[in-house]
Parts: structure tokens; sequence; C-alpha cells
């Protein structure tokens, strides 16, 4: 239970509670591969053996990450959401045969149909990907549900700057970023057109009803337009924006 539930965290969310296990537990994780020494702490960032870990447990447990996503999925604790965990790795799942994006995400037919928006692309084939940019180089890596450039599905996010962070370099390779609740989306991630190489961020708000009101609807699409990120009382500028506009150009 102990070495599911710091795992599962650390597949996640890019981190877990060091309080799940002691001392003696460290050592053990250390001693079979799992777990290194820090001058200050003991980290469990081992990629490979997270990976053969989290397949050992899928083959040989009653808990399987899947049926823990789906256990937790109305379980919330601070900035841990069950609904939007079992989402990133939905995606990992529905994008692993580079689907149409039309087939995934229903779109609004009348902005193409008014001129308003060249949605061409909506019936392209995209991938999901990890973009990573360091320096003048830009990686770009396929995501599927049992490979990746990182052991680390997703970043939670405790900071307006580790959103950003997350956008522009993201050198920890996450492939989905749980931003904080102010911001708007609920989850980001990039997919990749293979009709032309282009990249779409795609902001994503999440509601856990069979059916939607008018009001939440209007609010949930608030929350994934552009100009309303980071809105508040107190805030009158897009940071987010800006910064992506400057890192796409």
């Amino acid at each position: 239970m102990t070495l599911r539930d710091i795992l599962y965290d650390q597949l996640l969310y890019g981190k877990y509670n060091e309080d799940l296990f002691s001392t003696p537990q460290k050592e053990l994780f250390v001693e079979y591969g799992f777990a290194r020494h820090l001058p200050t702490k003991t980290v469990i960032d081992e990629p490979l053996a997270i990976l053969a870990a989290r397949q050992w447990v899928d083959i040989n447990t009653k808990h399987p990450l899947s049926k823990y996503l789906q256990n937790n999925i109305r379980k919330h604790v601070t900035r841990q959401n069950g609904f939007e965990a079992y989402l990133a790795f939905y995606f990992r799942a529905v994008f692993e045969n580079t689907p149409v994006l039309d087939a995934i995400f229903t779109f609004r037919g009348d902005f193409a149909e008014q001129g308003k928006a060249d949605l061409a692309w909506q019936h392209e084939q995209f991938e999901l990907v990890t973009v990573v940019h360091s320096g003048n180089e830009l990686r770009v890596s396929v995501v599927t549900p049992s490979s990746g450039p990182s052991s680390n599905v997703g970043s939670l996010a405790n900071s307006p700057r580790e959103v950003l962070d997350w956008v522009s370099t993201n050198t920890s390779q996450y492939a989905f970023c749980f931003p904080l609740e102010p911001f708007g989306p609920d989850l980001l991630f990039f997919v990749r057109s293979k009709v032309s190489g282009k990249l779409l961020l795609v902001a994503l708000q999440a509601k856990h009803y069979i059916a939607v009101d008018n009001d939440n609807l209007i609010k949930g699409i608030r929350t994934v337009t552009p100009s309303w990120f980071w809105k508040s009382k107190d805030t009158k500028v897009c940071p987010f924006l800006q910064a992506v506009r400057i890192y796409f150009g």
C-alpha cells in the first residue's frame, strides 16, 4: 500500500507526501532502486524503477492504476482532484492511435461557416506530446499509455510561476499540468498535428456531471478562454497569455 500510494502520487503529480513512508522504508526503497538520498532528504524519482513498479503493481495486485483512478474519481484533497487525474490518463489512452481531433472534441461549426476562424485542422489526426524547451532547442516527444519522455505524467503547479515554467520550459518533461484554481482551466496539455506538425495547447475545464446547466456552461467556457486566464478582482492583465504569445511567436 505504501509503495502504491507513493508511486501513484509521483506518477500523477510529480511529487508525493514524504510522511507516507518511514525511515526504514526509505532505506528499503533506496536498496531496491526506487529512491536515492539527497543532502537533505530521500526522494523517489528513478524513472525506470517507477515504471517497472507501476507495471508490477498493475499485474500482481488488486489495485492497478486504472482501478485506483476510478475509485478516487470523486475524492478531492487540497490541490489534488480525482476527476482531473482520471482525465489525464484517459487522454493518454484516447490519443494512443492518433485520432482525428473532432472525434474527441465537439467544435462549433458556426465559426468556420461565418469565416470567423479556420478550423480545418479539427479534421486532422493529432497525437499527445510532451514539449520541452531547452535554450534554442524544442524537443517534442510522443506520449502513450505505456511510454513517454518521463515517468512523471503530471505537474501539480503550486504557483503561477510553475504554470509558466511548464509552458515555457518544462525541464522535468511533464505531459500534463494541473494549474492553480485561479488560473481557470483544470488541465493543460499539448497535442501535435500529424499533418502539419503544429502544436496545439489544450486548456480543459473538468465538470463531473451528466449534464451541465447553462450558467455553469458559460462559466466553464470563460475559464478556458485565454483572455479570461488569471481573471479575478485583483488581476487586470494576463501574464500567462503574454508568456504564451512570446513563447510561440
